[in-house]
């Protein structure tokens, strides 16, 4: 059994300043578990066929439909049968409730669901009772996870682990005290950063252009800044320091390029300190860029996209 491997999902997302996507069919998933879990189980199967059996209750049928969909993708693809799936729930007909009135029966365990405190379906997908249960048995837990949704929303404020709402929110709506508390202890205690953020937004290309054009077209003209098309993104350690030390250094850098220290708490209720060098006019319109300054816990990455410094420079020609 291994229970953990040396790099982790909450590793990558640390390092990256980011939560998992709402949307992108469960990639964070399928990078962390399938495809560690598959490589593993074939290295090991010498080339024989590997059975799986998957917990799916009776009321997932679907689940078990796509997951042998895909896999007879996979077999086709490698040129054998890699992995037969097996559902033993769904062939005795178990839901969930007789799974774990069964565990109860033999063991005497009330047996809790798998949980990632970092999914962002949790908030939508699961009860929220036991959701917000579990995070007052882990405040620890909780702590690290709300201090990444900070994070992750000071590089960019529509990146709370909710869809359409924060962790931060309910949590403090559950008056979690001790999660609150680890967490605030956390931003006091660690290091901090100052981060550069720029962002370039080209415009997408119009729908007759894919349909006369197919998957690629470079041409100008088919391209509409209505439309979203590909965001290239840059993030620099600008300075390290306590969370003191780099807001004074916010502060003296916003004097020397005469903008203003912009403190919001409209997006996260603890409030993220900026200082906007350009701005978007209209974040519904692309073709444009973004590039601010912002204090946030130290350990993100320097990073940029395959291609950002010629589609920056093209994009801010003349400014």
């Amino acid at each position: 059994m291994f229970g953990k491997g040396p790099w982790t999902l909450m590793d990558e997302l640390e390092e990256n300043g980011t939560v998992p996507q709402y949307a992108g069919g469960h990639v964070c998933s399928q990078k962390h578990k399938a495809f560690p879990i598959d490589r593993l189980q074939l290295k090991r199967s010498g080339g024989q066929t590997v059975g799986k059996l998957f917990g799916y209750n009776a009321d997932e049928h679907k689940r078990a439909v796509k997951a042998n969909k895909f896999q007879a993708e996979r077999n086709q693809t490698a040129g054998y049968e890699t992995f037969a799936l097996d559902y033993p729930l769904l062939r005795l007909g178990w839901s969930r409730q007789d799974v774990q009135g069964y565990v109860k029966n033999r063991l005497g365990i009330d047996m809790a669901k798998s949980y990632c405190p970092v999914c962002p379906f949790s908030g939508v997908c699961s009860p929220q009772p036991d959701h917000l249960e579990r995070l007052r048995k882990y405040p620890g837990l909780a702590a690290r996870v709300l201090r990444l949704e900070y994070l992750s929303m000071a590089l960019n404020d529509n990146m709370s682990l909710y869809k359409d709402d924060t962790l931060f929110r309910r949590v403090t709506d559950d008056q979690n005290t001790e999660a609150i508390g680890r967490f605030n202890a956390r931003l006091d205690e660690e290091p901090w950063a100052v981060y550069r953020l720029q962002r370039a937004y080209t415009a997408g290309r119009r729908p007759e252009c894919k349909t006369a054009h197919g998957n690629r077209c470079a041409k100008p003209e088919c391209r509409d800044s209505s439309f979203k098309g590909t965001v290239y993104r840059s993030v620099k350690t600008v300075r390290t320091g306590s969370r003191a030390e780099v807001g004074t250094f916010l502060h003296n850098a916003a004097t020397a390029l005469n903008r203003p220290v912009e403190h919001s708490t409209k997006a996260h209720g603890v409030g993220i300190d900026r200082v906007r060098t350009r701005v978007r006019p209209d974040p519904k319109v692309y073709g444009t860029v973004e590039d601010f300054y912002v204090t946030a816990p130290a350990g993100v990455q320097d990073k940029a996209r395959d291609g950002f410094a010629k589609v920056w420079a093209a994009m801010t020609a003349g400014q």
